[in-house]
């Protein structure tokens, strides 16, 4: 019998010993696991960020002035943004929040044209739950590059603002600042223009020409209703007052009014140049 006894004693001592193996190594395991989470809700939410809020608030989340505010931004992350608006809670809640129930009434100091929408299927939106926590997981991940860099909306010029006189005689443009200048935050045009049909599409189709051949066409058009008389008027006058014409079927008042104040001739050079681009 004595042998059974050793015996018994030894199988409890290697358990006790693997367990306390395993259990040394668990919280290496569980941090290794969390963090690989973690990663895959990032990707996750790049990818819902890349699809459903990049046309409003900008490729990297810097915003689009006069479309959407900044998101990737130093006052949303150093609580700034929330004691303004009165929120007592998380920046996990409000932005959870935010995205699930969008904000139909906008909020006090803004005007952006268009409303944050609902997102969360529980208010009549098209995302799950779990697709919610991968783009908030994915915004909280610019905070310590955020508060790093103070990132948010640009809009001052770099020179004397253009103003609204269609005729101004504008120097050469460069269509690689355009393409810069039309994708970043400042211009924010590929959002409307390119990215999403808010505004009427910059590239041509089967259908229709490139916006810079449209636009010759179009001051010959009876229901054009603006003062251009060249292509190249034409377009600035889309930009410097835009709603001068609403092309049919499209929104008055969604185009940014304050181009003529933040951008310089040599700005709207280069996105015209851009423009001609567009086959």
């Amino acid at each position: 019998m004595r042998w059974h006894i050793a015996l018994g004693t030894l199988s409890v001592l290697v358990l006790v010993a693997v367990f306390g193996y395993v259990a040394i190594g668990e919280q290496q395991r569980m941090e290794a696991f969390t963090e690989a989470y973690d990663a895959r809700q990032i990707e996750t939410g790049a990818t819902l960020f890349e699809t459903h809020c990049r046309t409003c608030h900008g490729p990297q989340g810097k915003g689009i002035v006069g479309v959407a505010p900044a998101i990737n931004a130093a006052d949303l992350f150093n609580g700034d943004r929330l004691a303004a608006v009165g929120f007592s809670g998380t920046l996990t809640d409000y932005l959870e929040g935010v995205i699930s129930a969008g904000r139909p009434v906008p909020s006090a100091g803004t005007n952006y044209p268009q409303r944050m929408p609902t997102w969360s299927q529980e208010y009549g939106g098209p995302l799950r739950k779990d697709q919610i926590d991968a783009l908030v997981g994915f915004i909280e991940n610019w905070e310590d590059r955020a508060l790093a860099a103070g990132g948010g909306e640009t809009g001052a010029p770099s020179g004397e603002p253009i103003g609204t006189d269609i005729a101004v005689s504008l120097p050469e443009g460069n269509p690689e600042r355009g393409q810069d200048l039309a994708q970043g935050a400042q211009g924010g045009c590929s959002a409307c223009h390119e990215l999403a049909a808010v505004g009427p599409p910059w590239a041509g189709s089967s259908e229709m020409p490139g916006i810079a051949t449209r636009a010759g066409d179009r001051i010959n058009e009876a229901d054009y209703k603006g003062n251009a008389t060249t292509a190249q008027q034409y377009l600035i006058e889309s930009i410097v007052q835009p709603n001068a014409f609403v092309v049919p079927g499209y929104e008055s008042g969604i185009m940014p009014q304050d181009y003529a104040q933040r951008l310089t001739p040599q700005q709207v050079a280069d996105l015209i140049a851009y423009m001609e681009t567009m086959p």
